[in-house]
């Protein structure tokens, strides 16, 4: 019996993790662009909280798109970071390019380290909207964890999006659930969703080396339909997804989170959309002053 695509991506995964945990930005305090305390103990103990998140990103995606030897599938993930899925897709025969912000991705250490596993890398700011890629360049984008952290409109970004897919290409999105449990309850006690206005100051400190704020804006299932079919992508599949799924139940507590999950998955913390690039769209969006200094219309 051959290996299931979960063992297969886990597998992968892990040989990825285990190249991070020699690798080492030399950043004081926080990593580049992560908030502090998840970069407590550095990129080694950061990949190793998020394994769970990686494997099901690398299992979707060969499982929606297997790698073919007759023909290379291209992969790029906007918004690498680490680069752990870029690399164990890399390992598992695909072709990827990896881009994040040039202050992150231009590092001698990231470009060796990318470089070592044949993943190209691409420094790209997703508020300047044009994409630095040709038409249909891409079988596969990946954006995880990207689009809650988004302080701009983003409808242009999703338009460049669909440009750069191959007709039938996937677009792999995962972010938080805006109506989680979490977010539910934060609201009952009146509490901000979304990042808290101490990370105003830190971003902006000069002890800190964070770039990125919280969450902007989250969505909700239903949202990111209304985000993406209007631009041409037709929903292959959504689902709920938390943490506490893929750790042991050894307490009543988390028994008792799993069957509630169970029965009302839309209160889990994080969601995946899988849309295929149905059409290129055809939509035109006029692009305000107010809202990119040069681009009027795209």
């Amino acid at each position: 019996m051959g290996r299931s695509a979960e063992q297969v991506a886990a597998e992968a995964v892990d040989a990825a993790i285990a190249d991070v945990g020699s690798f080492d930005l030399k950043i004081e305090g926080a990593s580049e662009g992560m908030p502090a305390e998840q970069g407590d103990g550095g990129p080694a103990s950061y990949v190793v909280r998020h394994r769970h998140e990686y494997i099901r990103t690398v299992r979707d995606v060969i499982e929606f798109r297997p790698a073919d030897a007759g023909r290379p599938v291209r992969v790029l993930e906007l918004g690498a970071f680490f680069g752990v899925c870029c690399i164990a897709l890399a390992k598992l025969g695909y072709t990827v390019t990896a881009a994040d912000a040039p202050e992150f991705m231009t590092q001698p250490e990231q470009v060796e380290r990318y470089g070592r596993h044949g993943v190209a890398i691409s420094g790209v700011r997703l508020e300047e909207y044009l994409l630095p890629f040709a038409d249909e360049a891409f079988d596969v984008v990946i954006m995880c964890e990207v689009l809650e952290h988004l302080n701009f409109n983003p409808l242009p970004l999703l338009k460049e999006i669909n440009r750069i897919l191959s007709p039938g290409g996937l677009f792999y999105l995962a972010l938080p659930n805006a109506a989680s449990i979490y977010n539910r309850v934060k609201l009952l006690r009146g509490e901000m969703i979304g990042f808290d206005v101490q990370e105003f100051f830190e971003q902006l400190d000069p002890r800190s080396s964070e770039i990125v704020n919280g969450h902007w804006r989250e969505y909700t299932q239903a949202e990111i339909r209304r985000l993406l079919e209007p631009l041409g992508f037709a929903i292959d599949r959504q689902y709920y997804f938390s943490l506490g799924e893929t750790l042991p139940a050894t307490s009543l507590r988390k028994r008792a989170a799993r069957l509630f999950y169970q029965r009302l998955p839309q209160m889990k913390e994080n969601q995946v959309t899988l849309a295929v690039r149905a059409r290129r769209t055809d939509l035109k969006l006029r692009i305000p002053a107010t809202v990119h200094k040069e681009l009027r219309e795209l």
